[in-house]
């Protein structure tokens, strides 16, 4: 079917637009409860239980949601009824995304949209067979990231597990059951209480000035961004940096960074770890908002058992406990040297290492095929809906 013979429609004659209602009535539940920024809460009423598109009406104009089971949106976020004899709902989710709402904007200080201005916006679509084999193209893509993803999560949580089991509760493999006492309290019988200056440096990254920020061809320079609250690493914070820096700025694919600053002082993000991936290549630079935890010498714990080590929560309020600030929070290099942990025997640290390095870089493997896949599909997707790709043939 050429684009020719696509048929133009307005908006409001493929869905019929709902408003959203207050949800602090609502007891918890399972049904994911929307705004215009995502996800807010979970609650135990649907508003709506069949396919439905989400359009933001305030805040974040462009969050589009394709949603296929039971939920609930609150007043900023528009929730709709598909037309499915005029349209098939996922080809006009994927078609909304290609607009930009922000220039539809009909608010002042919030960015606003209302019911009229989507009615009367123009959607050119092919006969539903087509529709359907586009979305089908586009699905198939969007399946295989959200796959990638859901084993990412599988892989860290394994490794948290094990963690957790052998170094934390001690149940690790040939364990004796036998324990002695120490300052930190009951570990196993040959084990040592150690602390963080014992095993690795910590070193702060570069003060930088803003003009020496480049684009992606510079060295990648991972800042405060990098890490994502909770723990682990956060692709889409890194920078590019075309300025001066000494050696003691470098950071290596697979060494440990750490969050020192945090506005305010819920320590979401402050103590936090993560490990530098290999795909920005073998060398970059890091901020001055990052610590950076390479082991010594003699030191036989890897980088990820490090990580772990800095999740758990007995070591985690040890580190905290040497930030300080008012408006912003920061962590004093003394958080990652003066707290103590139970240093295991060199064998099961080795043997942790291993299962939890593989892991990561398998991990590290489908993050890269997902951004392969991503721009595969953004690529395909305003070309299949000007109709330059004939989907049937």
């Amino acid at each position: 079917m050429s684009f020719s013979e696509w048929k133009t429609y307005q908006l409001g004659e493929l869905l019929e637009v709902k408003y959203g209602k207050d949800h602090k009535a609502l007891s918890e539940g399972k049904i994911p409860a929307y705004g215009s920024g995502g996800i807010m809460r979970y609650v135990d009423k649907a508003i709506y239980d069949e396919v439905s598109i989400l359009i933001p009406r305030k805040g974040s104009l462009n969050n589009i949601y394709y949603l296929d089971k039971p939920f609930w949106t609150v007043d900023t976020m528009f929730w709709t009824k598909v037309n499915q004899n005029l349209v098939d709902p996922k080809f006009l989710y994927y078609k909304l995304t290609t607009f930009n709402y922000s220039a539809m904007n009909v608010g002042s200080a919030v960015p606003s949209m209302t019911v009229p201005v989507l009615n009367e916006m123009e959607i050119v679509a092919p006969d539903l067979k087509t529709q359907q084999h586009i979305a089908s193209l586009l699905s198939s893509l969007d399946d295989a990231i959200e796959l990638n993803q859901q084993i990412n999560k599988t892989l860290e949580e394994m490794a948290k597990a094990i963690f957790k089991e052998w170094f934390v509760d001690f149940n690790f493999p040939n364990a004796t059951g036998k324990f002695q006492e120490t300052e930190i309290g009951k570990i196993p019988f040959g084990w040592k209480v150690a602390t963080f200056e014992d095993v690795f440096d910590a070193d702060r990254g570069l003060s930088y000035k803003g003009a020496g920020l480049a684009e992606s061809d510079a060295t990648p320079m991972h800042n405060l961004n990098s890490v994502l609250e909770g723990g682990g690493y956060k692709t889409i914070g890194i920078k590019y940096y075309n300025g001066d820096y000494k050696d003691k700025h470098i950071v290596n694919a697979g060494e440990v960074i750490v969050a020192n600053t945090e506005q305010g002082h819920k320590y979401m993000l402050i103590g936090y770890p993560a490990i530098v991936p290999q795909f920005y290549g073998e060398h970059g630079i890091f901020s001055h908002h990052i610590y950076r935890l390479r082991p010594k010498p003699n030191c036989y714990l890897s980088p990820d058992f490090i990580y772990h080590l800095l999740l758990q929560q007995q070591v985690r309020d040890q580190v905290v406990g040497f930030a300080n600030g008012t408006t912003v929070n920061m962590l004093k290099i003394e958080g990652l040297k003066k707290p103590k942990f139970a240093m295991p025997p060199k064998e099961l640290a080795e043997k942790f290492g291993t299962i939890a390095q593989a892991n990561r870089l398998q991990a590290e493997q489908n993050i890269e095929e997902n951004q392969s896949l991503s721009n595969l599909r953004d690529t395909l997707l305003p070309k299949l809906m000007k109709g330059e790709i004939n989907i049937n043939s």
